[in-house]
C-alpha cells in the first residue's frame, strides 16, 4: 500500500522577514512512498529489475522517474549477449542518482533499514562500479554489511528479490529512517559537541568561493578548524561532526554529514542569493533537529548547482557573533 507523508518544518533560526519567501513553500511537504515489495524469479537487467512471473519491468524501483518503452526494449536485446548468474537471493536499493554521496547517504541507506523492517537480510546487490566509491565502501563496512556486486557483462536471476521504494522523493526526507542512518553509523564521543568546523570546496571542481581566503581567516579568527572532507576517510568525518557544535559550509555534498551531528547543534547553509528551490539542506536540517542558519550570496548565475560564489564577509561575520553569543 502506498504509503502519504507529511512532514512540517522548523524555520531557519535567523530568518528575516524580507526571505520568507526563500523558504515559504518548503515549510511542509507531502509526498507518497511505495511499497516494499518481494519479487520471486526475478531478473536484474544491467540497472533495472524484471519480474518473470509478472513478465513486467518494475522500474518506478529502480529509476527515480521510471523508464520509458524504448529503454526497456533496449536492455530486454542487449541482455540476450549477456551471461547469467543465479543467486538465491538479494536486496535492491539503488537509482541513478546512487553514486553520489548525498544520494547514498541519504537515499540508499534508508533504504537498507526498510528491507530490514521487511525481514530481509543485508544482501545487497550493487554493480561492481560501486567499489570504487570509496564512501560505499567504508559506510557498508562500519555497518557490518558484504554487498553482492555484479558486472555490466551479466544477468542477475534471482529465486527472491526484495525491492526497496525510495523513502522520500527528493528533496524530501523520510525523517525516522533518516534519523536511524545517524544511530547505525554513529561512532561513540565521550566528548559533548565542541567544534567548530567549515568545510572549505577550494578541492572541488565546481561551486567553489572566489574569496576562499578571506573565508577561511574569518573563519580561523573565530575559531574553526578548516576541513577539505575529501581528505579525510568516512569515519574520520563521522568522528569529526559527532563533536562539531558548529557546521559551515557552501551548498555542497560535504553538508550531507550534518547527519552524522548530535541533535540540537548549529549548521550554517552559504545559500546563493535569491534561490528558493535548492532546499535539501534545509530540509534534512529540519529532519536531523539540527538548528539551521544562512547567509545569503553573490553566484556568478542563479544556478546554484554549478555556480561559484563570492561570500558576504559582514554577513557571515555578523552571524558567527550571534552564534558565539
Amino acid at each position: 500500500m502506498v504509503k502519504e507523508i507529511t512532514v512540517k518544518r522548523t524555520l531557519p533560526v535567523n530568518l528575516k522577514p524580507e526571505d520568507n519567501s526563500l523558504f515559504e513553500q518548503a515549510r511542509t511537504a507531502t509526498f507518497f512512498v511505495l511499497p516494499t515489495i518481494s519479487v520471486e524469479k526475478a531478473v536484474i537487467f544491467q540497472d533495472t529489475a524484471f519480474s518473470l512471473k509478472d513478465f513486467k519491468f518494475h522500474t518506478e524501483y529502480t529509476h527515480v522517474n521510471g523508464l520509458g518503452l524504448l529503454p526497456k526494449l533496449k536492455r530486454t536485446v542487449t541482455c540476450a549477449l549477456k551471461r547469467w548468474r543465479k543467486i538465491s537471493d538479494g536486496i535492491w536499493i539503488k537509482d541513478e542518482w546512487s553514486a553520489n554521496y548525498f544520494h547514498w547517504m541519504t537515499d540508499c541507506l534508508p533504504r537498507i533499514w526498510t528491507a530490514r523492517e521487511y525481514g530481509a537480510t543485508d544482501k545487497i546487490i550493487l554493480h561492481d562500479s560501486f567499489k570504487h566509491l570509496s564512501f560505499v565502501r567504508e559506510s557498508l563496512d562500519l555497518l557490518g554489511i558484504t554487498p553482492l556486486y555484479f558486472s555490466s557483462s551479466e544477468n542477475l536471476l534471482i529465486d527472491k528479490l526484495i525491492l526497496t521504494p525510495r523513502t522520500a522523493n527528493f528533496p524530501n526526507f523520510n525523517e525516522p529512517l533518516t534519523i536511524l542512518t545517524r544511530k547505525k553509523l554513529s561512532l561513540s564521543s565521550t566528548r559533548n559537541p565542541f567544534q567548530k568546523v567549515y568545510v572549505s570546496r577550494k578541492l572541488a571542481k565546481k561551486r567553489r568561493v572566489h574569496n576562499e581566503l578571506d573565508v577561511e581567516l574569518l573563519m580561523i579568527k573565530y575559531g574553526f578548524e578548516i576541513v577539505c572532507t575529501e581528505m579525510l576517510s568516512l569515519k574520520r568525518q563521522i568522528e569529526l561532526m559527532a563533536e562539531t557544535r558548529v557546521l559551515v559550509s557552501l551548498h555542497g555534498a560535504a553538508l550531507t554529514n550534518m547527519i552524522f551531528m548530535q541533535e540540537g547543534q548549529h549548521v550554517v547553509e552559504l545559500r546563493n542569493q535569491g534561490d528558493s528551490k535548492n532546499q535539501c539542506f534545509f530540509n534534512l536540517a529540519s529532519a536531523m533537529r539540527l538548528n539551521y542558519y544562512y547567509t545569503l550570496n553573490q553566484g556568478d548565475t542563479p544556478d546554484t548547482v554549478i555556480t561559484d560564489f563570492n561570500i558576504d564577509l559582514v554577513a557571515l561575520e555578523s552571524l558567527l557573533l550571534s552564534l558565539e553569543k
